[in-house]
């Protein structure tokens, strides 16, 4: 997903997707056949893969090497059998960089756990202990989701070819593998950095990845081809969530399921991201310098959203009819917490799923969630 910063603080990209010639490259591309085969009886007869161009929606063949869009022409690469399907533009990582990166970690001969500490340890300022608890976080991450999944994700990833979108490293993927979901999940993330780790994880996790670096903004699929999306922590980091939306829309057919989450703006906890406080009561164009004087990091690909901002654009760009959910904080990561935090927490629960309060958390709480169905009429 392209990040939402202001556009100074952009960089944009110059990928020009030219064919790898990585010997991993060739060698994955016949696993990527076999992972795509348990969806390729819903795809068009003469079409090879489930993946289309980004910039015509036409068909792409495969190739030993590529994918090929046989109505406009373009060449797609691929990294350890994932295909690039990312069309030039800005982005918050520089696309040749990323996937000179992921030719790197591709080559690599780790374990899952050395790999992912590996792409964290190439993060400039990050010390042992910070790189030691994110990896764990990733290796830890598709137990805890299995929750999730069979709670409000569920009717998003049960049915035929669902879409995680912004994967990262495909902890919501290798949870689905763990519970043997009936559906397809499939990954899209702006990182191949990322997907390349997402697929050894999928892997371990006894399930099969089919993956592809791709834009929010610019979805490498057939209109209607899915049954649902999900797509976690996402939205905040997209340059045009009306885009993003409208993309999601496009993809998913009538009945499909749509499930987002986000951080709130207005929450009166810390900003996630940053652990800073008060950061979404400021205009955007103050927040970055804000979070720079408060904590010296950097904040130029979020931007946080309000419940209404999400809802307004739904309503307006798509065909979803969407609910708003205010979710509990999990009783795993209260464990977590200082005595006093815990106490605050649990009275939060207790105190959310009250009806008369619902506008107030609405307002106020760290984060919600998005539900929806696709409906057949078009938008007023």
């Amino acid at each position: 997903m392209a990040a939402r910063c202001r556009k100074g603080d952009r960089q944009r990209s110059r990928a020009m997707h030219s064919p790898p010639n990585s010997r991993n490259d060739v060698r994955s591309s016949a696993t990527s056949a076999e992972a795509l085969s348990p969806i390729l009886s819903r795809v068009p007869a003469g079409q090879t893969s489930i993946w289309r161009c980004p910039r015509c929606h036409g068909a792409l063949a495969c190739s030993k090497a590529t994918l090929d869009c046989r109505r406009c022409g373009h060449a797609y690469g691929q990294v350890d059998g994932i295909p690039d399907l990312r069309v030039p533009g800005e982005s918050w990582i520089d696309f040749e960089e990323d996937l000179a990166t992921a030719r790197e970690v591709a080559a690599l001969d780790l374990p899952l756990e050395d790999l992912v500490r590996a792409v964290y340890a190439r993060r400039s300022g990050w010390d042992e202990d910070l790189i030691g608890m994110r990896t764990r976080q990733v290796l830890a991450a598709p137990e805890r989701l299995h929750g999730d999944i069979s709670g409000w994700l569920a009717e998003a990833t049960s049915q035929d070819v669902w879409l995680d979108l912004g994967c990262g490293p495909g902890m919501l993927l290798a949870a689905a593998a763990d519970m043997k979901r009936p559906g397809s999940g499939i990954g899209v993330d702006v990182s191949m950095t990322w997907l390349v780790v997402a697929r050894r994880l999928i892997l371990a996790h006894g399930g099969r990845p089919i993956l592809a670096a791709g834009l929010g903004e610019a979805l490498p699929l057939a209109d209607g081809a899915l049954s649902g999306v999900v797509s976690l922590d996402v939205i905040e980091h997209v340059d045009r969530p009306d885009a993003y939306l409208r993309e999601i829309d496009r993809v998913t057919r009538p009945g499909g399921r749509l499930a987002l989450s986000t951080p709130n703006r207005f929450s009166l906890a810390p900003e996630p991201h940053v652990m800073v406080w008060g950061v979404g009561l400021l205009p955007h164009r103050y927040q970055a310098r804000y979070v720079a004087w408060r904590s010296g990091k950097s904040y130029v690909s979020t931007c946080l959203m309000s419940s209404i901002g999400p809802r307004r654009i739904l309503k307006r760009c798509t065909n979803f009819a969407a609910r708003i959910i205010i979710p509990p904080v999990p009783e795993d990561e209260i464990r977590r917490f200082s005595p006093t935090k815990a106490r605050l927490a649990r009275l939060y629960n207790s105190l959310s799923g009250e009806v008369a309060l619902r506008a107030v958390f609405l307002l106020i709480g760290p984060f919600f969630r998005i539900t929806g169905v696709k409906e057949t009429s078009l938008p007023a």
